[in-house]
């Protein structure tokens, strides 16, 4: 996508709330949403950001992100939840794991 610009800051959780206010529509329905997010750094609202996916994950959604270029997407993988359930700041575990963080140049190698 060469018309496509990253910049910064990365704020997540503006998007995530979106989101949640989309996916709330569909309860009930057999319908299930999937959020995809290019990210080209690091997360400037993390506290909001993991309260936003603490309180997606009981909704029927997942989000998938791609980490683009050479940024530390550390904090990317604590979202992911592979190295244990994510916890917002206030302690709230997630009902599940909902997020699968990839990194594109990683996995084209």
């Amino acid at each position: 996508m060469p018309s496509i610009s990253l910049s910064g800051p990365t704020l997540f959780a503006p998007l995530l709330r979106e989101f949640e206010r989309y996916v709330k529509q569909f309860v009930g329905q057999p319908v299930y949403q999937i959020m995809l997010l290019l990210t080209d750094g690091q997360i400037c609202d993390m506290g909001e950001t993991k309260a936003a996916i603490v309180d997606l994950s009981s909704l029927p959604c997942s989000i998938i992100i791609i980490g683009v270029g050479n940024a530390d997407f550390s904090s990317m993988d604590e979202l992911d939840g592979d190295g244990g359930r994510l916890r917002d700041d206030r302690g709230r575990p997630c009902a599940r794991d909902i997020v699968q963080f990839v990194a594109f140049n990683q996995a084209m190698a």
